[in-house]
């Protein structure tokens, strides 16, 4: 869905949710933000080339988080020369040079889950090595590239360390990754079930909020205008 002149927002359905990777553009980049879930690479690339652009030319990637349904596809596009972009705080987790926070968070309880959740954290201890990329540049809060009309970095913390959420100056619009969502058709926070740290996520959805975009998008959820 086009949301603006230079702006698309994908969805990628799969049995976890419908994800929603945003697509941005001037003449000389095309970034993407977020990469779903190892094993969507396919329904990536048919998302971009309905939105009239080749995979292969994605020349920068964003990753908000190190969640695994955000770096799904980034090693990809690594090897294709994408730059990849992530905040200072994450890149360890994305790169592999710290355990997965998830993965450490499961590791605590593994008494308490169930037969599915446990053959999930199986899956995702032994499959994160084969999608960890190598981060290329490390981004801090406030820091604007000068690409795609302005985008500004915003770090907001909670549901991790390192979450970066985006404002998007040329249309007022944010990128807010998992630091906020949409349920029943309403605007929230981060969701408590996989949030780290909910004090900190409230003040960084305050944070989104006191920028008074015009609409946002969440990962988990989509699109919303802002009254």
């Amino acid at each position: 869905m086009k949301i603006a002149n230079n702006i698309e927002i994908l969805e990628i359905q799969g049995e976890r949710g419908t994800l929603y990777p945003v697509l941005i553009w001037d003449d000389n980049h095309l970034v993407l933000v977020d990469t779903a879930l190892p094993g969507q690479t396919e329904l990536l690339k048919e998302a971009v080339s309905k939105a009239g652009f080749s995979f292969e030319k994605i020349t920068n990637v964003i990753i908000t988080h190190q969640d695994m349904d955000h770096i799904g596809s980034a090693k990809t596009l690594a090897g294709l020369g994408a730059e990849i972009l992530a905040h200072k705080a994450e890149a360890p987790y994305i790169q592999g040079d710290e355990t997965s926070l998830r993965i450490t968070d499961m590791e605590k309880h593994l008494h308490e889950l169930t037969d599915g959740e446990h053959a999930f954290y199986e899956r995702m201890k032994k499959g994160a090595p084969y999608f960890y990329v190598h981060v290329d540049r490390l981004l801090n809060d406030n820091e604007r590239l000068d690409i795609c009309g302005g985008i500004r970095v915003l770090h907001t913390p909670g549901h991790t360390p390192g979450h970066i959420s985006l404002f998007l100056e040329q249309s007022n619009i944010i990128v807010a990754g998992d630091a906020a969502n949409i349920k029943d058709d309403a605007l929230m926070g981060a969701d408590p079930m996989y949030t780290q740290d909910m004090a900190e996520a409230q003040i960084s959805f305050e944070k989104l909020m006191n920028n008074k975009p015009q609409a946002m998008v969440c990962y988990h959820g989509g699109y919303t205008l802002i009254g």
